[in-house]
């Protein structure tokens, strides 16, 4: 059977705490001013059970009151964050495109900046071939071309090199004959014909140069490429 002796409180200065009954007045008809009034008496007579809840509370309340300004202005800047960010990504992808643009010019730059046309050659070629003079055959690249022509004499093939030394996109210097040949008609045998080789280098032309020969040239689809190129050059630049 259990014990009924407190050995805890014996030859000890210790008390025994006193059994609480709970109150029934919070539950009874009471007033309400007698309900208050009860509960005050308690606070009073207890402090250490509730100044640390108290505290708490209180300094919560104190909290919460003190970060209402910072969460107001919060709430009302949350709009332009928004738009800031939106504004941000949308100059992001600005500059991707811009750089992707930059890049892709860099690219195309020698298509427009060194190698010439051979629109330009053929052109010029064709106002540098005087009446009496055929062209048997002709090779041009970026750097250099190579001219086989033939004539009943000698004087139109000296006119034909002139006029390839005054062309605009010749280089003068670079211009050479290769071999001279004279041939007989394979019939009567009465007229010869003079068989000449040249050979010579075109010029690397700047945009401005270009621009200019395109226009003399007529050549509207070339001219207006390169001036859309120099008009996106320039925008990017500045």
């Amino acid at each position: 059977m259990p014990l009924k002796y407190n050995f805890a409180f014996k030859n000890s200065k210790l008390k025994e705490w006193e059994k609480i009954v709970p109150s029934t007045l919070l539950s009874s008809d009471a007033s309400y001013k007698t309900k208050i009034i009860y509960l005050y008496q308690i606070f009073i007579r207890n402090p250490k059970l509730f100044y640390p809840p108290g505290s708490i509370l209180i300094l919560t309340f104190i909290i919460h009151l003190v970060t209402l300004y910072p969460a107001n202005i919060i709430n009302r800047l949350e709009s332009r964050h928004f738009e800031y960010t939106k504004v941000s990504q949308q100059i992001s992808q600005i500059k991707s495109r811009f750089n992707k643009m930059k890049q892709h010019l860099v690219n195309i730059k020698p298509f427009y900046a060194q190698a010439t046309p051979s629109y330009l050659f053929v052109f010029y070629l064709q106002n540098a071939v005087p009446q009496g003079v055929q062209l048997n055959e002709y090779f041009v690249n970026d750097n250099g071309f190579d001219i086989t022509a033939s004539a009943y004499g000698i004087e139109p093939l000296n006119q034909m090199l002139t006029l390839l030394r005054e062309s605009p996109i010749v280089n003068k210097k670079s211009l050479s004959i290769k071999k001279i040949d004279r041939s007989s008609d394979s019939g009567s045998g009465k007229k010869s014909n003079v068989v000449l080789e040249i050979e010579g280098n075109i010029l690397k032309l700047n945009m401005d140069k270009r621009e200019l020969l395109y226009e003399e040239s007529l050549a509207n689809g070339l001219l207006r490429k390169l001036l859309r190129y120099k008009t996106l050059n320039r925008f990017i630049r500045s």
